[in-house]
């Protein structure tokens, strides 16, 4: 979740919306595959490789280059990563698991036309493959097609109906289809979190669903549930403030954005959602708040403030 949360112009605001732009999910779109960056020192070998990497990549074998390309995709090291898994394909051009690593790559990277022909060779041969439809299903999410998204992501589901990042996924292309989704939804958070009893990020999920269907309540317990989980989750912090902010507990949500956006952002966000349930005037003085706190820095809260005073007249 950014920061701070901007105001966006020339939409309609409905309310599935505001919240999926409230409050996030994970990075990914995806709570149940976020991954830690650990970061490691390279050997002398691997640093003097870096410098001309094509001179060492040339002489490993397929799987060697999967391992080092495995290694740097985990270590964000975009692209190393990238090189050797091209190098790979160039080895084994039926290679899958070189496709389907150099396909996250490259989603990761903006290139979803590329991503998407790797994907689609993949499924040529093998119809079933379930982290092609699932990379091919975030591919049309991505895309704003939520239709072919929700086709992709059902074939992984009847292919793999108990795993929990095919639920994850599909319930995420539910929720952002919108109000007529979300019950369709909520029973996959929750068998995700059957089958991840301590998963902070499926407890998380659940409670962005309920916030959606607009139960504020169930939404606070549950983002409670997913802060005892990782005490330190600012993502879980912000959707937890917005949901008490929902639940007409102001004090609760401030205190919470402010640990962790600071007081400034923090009456940003607060304007920010009472802005969007409709209360024009505790919103100016929250934008207000924001702006006299910081001044000289805090361009949101005015760029929203100016919105409103627009939007008003």
């Amino acid at each position: 979740m950014s920061q701070s949360l901007p105001l966006p112009s020339g939409r309609p605001i409905c309310a599935s919306a505001i919240l999926l732009m409230l409050v996030t999910l994970l990075a990914t779109g995806c709570a149940s595959t976020t991954r830690t960056t650990h970061t490691t020192m390279p050997s002398i070998q691997e640093s003097s490789s870096e410098k001309d990497p094509s001179n060492k990549v040339a002489n490993l074998s397929h799987d060697q280059l999967i391992l080092k390309a495995d290694s740097y995709r985990q270590n964000d090291n975009q692209q190393l990563a990238v090189l050797h898994y091209r190098k790979a394909l160039d080895k084994k051009p039926q290679s899958t698991v070189a496709a389907i690593g150099l396909s996250k790559m490259l989603i990761r990277q903006g290139n979803l036309e590329e991503a998407a022909q790797l994907l689609t060779n993949i499924l040529k041969n093998d119809e079933h493959n379930v982290p092609a439809l699932l990379l091919m299903g975030s591919i049309a999410r991505d895309r704003g097609d939520l239709t072919r998204s929700l086709e992709w992501l059902t074939k992984a589901y009847l292919e793999s109906p108990a795993d929990p990042v095919v639920l994850t996924e599909l319930a995420i292309t539910n929720d952002h289809i919108g109000q007529e989704r979300l019950t369709y939804a909520e029973p996959l958070y929750k068998k995700v979190i059957s089958l991840k009893p301590h998963s902070s990020a499926a407890h998380n999920n659940l409670g962005f669903n309920y916030l959606l269907q607009g139960r504020h309540a169930e939404a606070v317990k549950t983002f409670n549930r997913a802060l005892g989980l990782a005490p330190g989750n600012k993502r879980t912090k912000n959707n937890l403030a917005a949901a008490y902010l929902l639940n007409n507990q102001t004090d609760e949500a401030l205190k919470l954005f402010q640990n962790t956006v600071g007081l400034a952002a923090a009456y940003n966000n607060l304007g920010y959602i009472l802005m969007t349930r409709g209360d024009w005037q505790q919103a100016e003085k929250a934008f207000k708040k924001a702006l006299q706190l910081n001044p000289s820095f805090y361009v949101r809260a005015q760029e929203n403030l100016e919105h409103l005073h627009s939007t008003t007249r």
